[in-house]
Parts: C-alpha cells; structure tokens; sequence
C-alpha cells in the first residue's frame, strides 16, 4: 500500500499514469459534453438532428480516449511496479476507475449502434395503425432509403421487427377501457415518463421518454381496446432521431409490461 499512496525511497509516480489519469479527464469532460452540457442548449437545439450528430462525434471521441487512457493506465501500473524510480500512484488507480466509468456508457452506445437492431419505429401490434394525434409523427423522406431505413415504411420492417422481437404482443388487462387506460398512465408516471396526452374515453395516451444523461427522445403511444370482457393494450415507441434506437424501445416496452403486470 506505501508503494500506491505515499513517497518511498524517493520514488515518483509514473510518468504514465499521470498520462492516463489526464486522457480519462479529457475523456469525461467528452462524455459530459456529450450529455449535460448538450441539454443546456448552448450548441443549439437539443432536439436537433446537427445535435444529435454532434453527441455521437463526442462519444466517439470520449470513447477514442479512454482507450488510449487505459493504455497508459496499464502502461503505469506496470511501470510502477517494475521500475526502480517509479510507484503505483494513486493516480493509477483513478485513471483505472474513470476509465471505466466514461469506457462502458459510451461503449455501450457505440456497441449498441453497429450491432443491435436498425429499428427505431417498434409496436406490440405492427399491423395496426397506431398514429399520434399530439406528439409529432417523424417525416420520412420515401426518396431516401437510409432515411426510412428501420421505419414502417421500410419494405423489409415487418419481417425485421419480428426476427428482432418474436415476443411482442398486447398486454391484456382486466377492467374496462377507462380503468385499464387509468392504470397504464399511473404506471408511466410511476416510471417518470411526460404523459401530454391522456384520454380515458379512448384509451389513448401519449408520452415522451427521456434519457436521464444524454437527453435522447422516444415518444410513446399507448392504445387500449376491448374485447369482450377484456382490455388490451397496445404500445408502440419511436425514437425521434430515427435509424435506430439502440434497443431503447423494447426496453420501455418491457418496462411497462412489466410494471402494469405487477400491479394487476
């Protein structure tokens, strides 16, 4: 332990974990622009495609330099325990947990990116027209196939919805469509989603998920119907960049399911 905190036999700390520990920082204040400093608006629109853009250029650079943070980190502790004029600082051991710290949410991302489903557009009942009458519908360039490319409009999007996720289904509530509707919005407040609309008549509600550190938007529709004696609910989610949604709309899905199954 003297060897990682305190001076011995005139031993310095490495020169590189002092250079890891710096490339981790630089990394975070990235990551943090990526994120908070993005919301507060000083880039522009938060809500912007260019935005958008800019959050995945800084991830990919927050993510670039943890990399090259965590090979100085190893490159020090190894330093510091082989070499004679250096220790294993403590700022070692910094660099290591910030490494990890900034390395797995932009990892993540990134991973999630190039190999998950190109699905942005997910439905518990595809085959139905599950429109929102308050919350946007994203505009779809028909010309463009990289635009439409994990939309409903997509000729392959049905196919591909249901190779991603084969479980997807209605969730039956008991109640009517008034109750079944009042318990659906109850949870998603419960799970700290903005209800903007919400209809107990119809059954219908629409919301907008937010992500807590890089602010990305899915809007969600909830649509409750009945069959005989039994409501069914329906969700479908949209991430409003499109492309994809990083898995984010199962997800949601899932949560939601989860929750209305508990209370019921």
């Amino acid at each position: 332990m003297a060897r990682i905190f305190f001076k011995k036999d005139g031993q310095k700390p490495s020169v590189f974990a002092s250079l890891g520990l710096t490339t981790a920082c630089i990394a975070l204040l990235a990551l943090v622009a990526a994120g908070p400093v993005v919301q507060t608006g000083v880039f522009g629109n938060p809500n912007s495609a260019e935005i958008y853009d800019l959050q995945l250029k800084l991830i990919w650079v927050a993510f670039r330099l943890v990399i090259v943070a965590a090979v100085f980190t190893a490159t020090g502790v190894i330093h510091g325990r082989l070499s004679s004029r250096a220790r294993t600082s403590w700022r070692a051991l910094a660099a290591a947990l910030m490494t990890v710290s900034v390395g797995w949410p932009s990892g993540q991302i990134l991973y999630d990116l190039r190999y998950g489903p190109t699905l942005h557009d997910i439905s518990t009942r595809p085959t139905a027209l599950l429109n929102f009458t308050n919350l946007p519908e994203r505009q779809y360039d028909s010309a463009s196939p990289l635009d439409i490319l994990g939309s409903r409009h997509e000729e392959q999007y049905l196919a591909k919805l249901m190779a991603a996720y084969p479980g997807l289904g209605s969730i039956p509530l008991a109640g009517t469509v008034e109750e079944s509707t009042n318990t659906a919005m109850e949870e998603m407040r419960r799970l700290g989603w903005n209800i903007v609309f919400g209809d107990t008549a119809s059954g219908h509600i629409e919301a907008i998920h937010t992500s807590l550190w890089f602010g990305f938007r899915s809007f969600i529709l909830v649509k409750v119907r009945a069959i005989d004696a039994v409501s069914f609910l329906d969700i479908r989610t949209v991430s409003e960049m499109g492309h994809t949604d990083r898995g984010t709309g199962i997800k949601l899905i899932g949560k939601l399911r989860s929750g209305l199954n508990q209370s019921g």
